[in-house]
């Protein structure tokens, strides 16, 4: 958020326009208005935008059992899983409250479409002001687009994993530090920020760390270039913060039933910082790295910048300046994360994603600058924002790229990226000499070299390689970035609509550590992934196929003494035989459902233990 002094200055015009182009001017901000507001919905039908993403990992229905029935999780398994930090997805308060308004608002579906909603104008309002402010409406637009056509954005969305929220909120306390504004809104450009910043924070780990390194940056630059009110800014970002925490606890207290989320979230960081756990989830060495393309589009980005600004440093302008530091200031923080620490920042896509925001964020400045001259064009003008919907539509017309890593294919189209930045920046001192035809053919050829080269690199998969060794034990899978432009999530938004009503079917606890142990068959396709994450996977499941109990399983049932047990299946196959062979634990069918939404089935039974329940059926 910057001072009056880096706007460019108006005319001031002498006396009162007439009535009439006052009118015109309204409904003209009216106009412009709803539709940057209605341009989500816009973007999800002309751009045939994924609704929501394959649940690979049951990370992300951990979380909705959390939206649903955010109670239940805390009575049931707070005393048996506490002490492994395995509750540590209902301290991610920043996400989860304002989730779980929608639900109560809209319901499952209708409430995951609408935190996205809200999720897509806090990364693309802020965004679209500050592109607006410095080259005008149509280099607004085009943030809009470049935000809105982004694979990772999109996937990020597409669950409920907390980077659904992190990726937006950074976007737009990045773009809200950057404007530059007069004074009278400095203050609300001020809060925003902070509230932002304080949000990421509190929905996930990488949300800190991105968080802060924002605030470094914004920060340092201010020092350096503006140091007026900068301690009285600080003060508010800092009293931001606190309220918004203090809101964040009242709100956990009366939807969780916990009020301290801070203690849980640094007694889960502790826990994974220890050596078993880091070997789990993060690799040794960075062997797997070139073997993955997108992790090429920050850098590309970020050499693009400098190549775009490239200028004695004062002359670049503050808001272009701080846009950039924050898109490497996080980029570098990250690649220390992942390959100078222990903490798999790039190496899971979950993480990796939350990046995204301020890169789009960049991309935009980045393209806005280089079409700057061509702006002028009456013929010129809209063509970036244009050719950047049609480059999303022509690859949904063969969405078939072939697998690739870094070397040679990944570094050849980032290469394609950075030559054509170069290109379109050092003829554009010469374009105002040049016919409007050729100005728009030029900036046409070139935006599509630039978008379609880094489409291209984020979403192309990883090739077959040999084994490698130091990879982390618990793999992580494939991000799904091909089909998110122009994907089908019917089935997934039926299967979604079933797991929300899979803790309505099994009820409330009637006390506190009555707990619930899933009994399902191994799944290759992993159809059943989302289903059965909504009790946190295999952490609360037995270990066999429901039928014969085997002694893994008998283990089990005697170490965590469940009241109950959810058999879940598409089929309802073997349940009969799994209740007989229950029969020493003193079984009892409580209730059978099938609960169907469109093309997904899935069948449940659950079965109350008198062996272990404290009040029998």
């Amino acid at each position: 958020m910057l001072a009056t002094d880096d706007l460019t200055a108006e005319p001031t015009l002498v006396g009162r326009a007439p009535r009439h182009r006052r009118q015109h001017r309204g409904w003209a901000r009216v106009s412009e208005a709803g539709a940057v507001a209605l341009s989500p919905i816009l973007a999800y039908v002309v751009l045939r935008i994924r609704g929501m993403a394959p649940v690979n990992l049951p990370d992300s229905s951990m979380h909705t059992i959390y939206i649903v029935e955010p109670r239940e999780m805390f009575i049931r398994y707070s005393a048996a899983l506490d002490p492994t930090a395995r509750l540590r997805e209902g301290a991610q308060v920043g996400f989860l409250v304002v989730a779980r308004l929608f639900d109560l608002g809209f319901g499952a579906v209708g409430g995951f479409f609408a935190t996205r909603y809200l999720f897509a104008l806090i990364a693309i309002v802020p965004a679209y002001v500050l592109l607006r402010l410095l080259y005008g409406i149509p280099a607004g637009a085009l943030a809009v687009v470049v935000l809105l056509s982004s694979p990772v954005m999109i996937t990020a969305w597409g669950t409920d994993y907390p980077n659904s929220a992190v990726v937006s909120y950074i976007a737009g306390a990045a773009a809200c530090l950057a404007i530059p504004c007069r004074a009278r809104w400095r203050p609300a450009c001020l809060v925003s920020s902070g509230v932002f910043l304080t949000l990421a924070i509190w929905s996930h780990g990488m949300g800190m760390v991105l968080a802060a390194s924002l605030v470094a940056i914004y920060a340092a630059v201010r020092l350096v270039r503006d140091r007026r009110d900068l301690f009285r800014d600080a003060a508010v970002l800092a009293a931001v913060a606190v309220l918004v925490t203090l809101v964040l606890m009242v709100a956990s207290e009366v939807m969780f039933g916990r009020f301290d989320f801070i203690g849980p979230t640094f007694s889960a960081a502790s826990y994974l910082n220890q050596p078993a756990q880091i070997r789990l989830f993060h690799s040794a060495n960075w062997h797997w790295a070139p073997y993955v393309a997108y992790l090429l589009v920050p850098p590309a980005v970020i050499v693009m910048f400098v190549v775009t600004f490239a200028r004695r440093l004062r002359s670049i302008p503050t808001p272009q300046l701080l846009v950039g530091l924050m898109c490497a200031a996080g980029f570098a923080v990250f690649a220390y994360l992942q390959f100078g620490y222990h903490v798999e920042s790039l190496e899971m896509y979950y993480f990796s994603s939350t990046l995204w925001g301020v890169i789009c964020l960049t991309l935009a400045v980045i393209l806005a600058e280089l079409c700057r001259s061509s702006a002028k064009q009456r013929v010129a003008r809209w063509l970036p924002a244009l050719v950047l919907v049609a480059v999303p539509l022509c690859y949904e017309v063969y969405p078939h790229v072939p697998a690739f890593g870094w070397l040679p294919t990944g570094a050849a189209l980032g290469g394609v990226a950075v030559v054509f930045s170069a290109v379109l920046r050092f003829t554009g001192r010469e374009r105002p000499r040049r016919s409007d035809l050729r100005v728009a053919s030029g900036t046409a050829v070139a935006v599509v070299a630039i978008a379609g080269s880094l489409l291209v690199l984020t979403v192309a998969p990883s090739p077959v390689h040999p084994p490698l060794s130091g990879l982390a034990h618990a793999a992580d899978p494939a991000a799904p970035y091909s089909t998110a432009l122009g994907g089908s999530a019917s089935l997934l938004i039926d299967w979604y609509q079933v797991s929300a009503e899979l803790p309505s079917f099994v009820g409330n606890a009637t006390y506190r550590g009555e707990q619930l142990l899933m009994w399902w068959p191994y799944d290759p396709s992993g159809v059943l992934t989302e289903t059965v994450g909504i009790y946190h996977g295999r952490f609360n499941s037995l270990p066999s196929n429901p039928g014969v109990i085997t002694t893994q399983d008998a283990a089990m049932l005697a170490m965590r003494r469940p009241a109950e047990v959810l058999l879940l299946s598409t089929t309802g196959a073997g349940f009969t035989t799994a209740l007989q062979y229950l029969g020493p634990y003193r079984p009892v069918l409580a209730r059978t459902a099938e609960l169907r939404d469109g093309a997904a089935v899935l069948h449940v039974w659950l079965i109350v233990l008198k062996s272990f329940a404290r009040h029998g059926v």
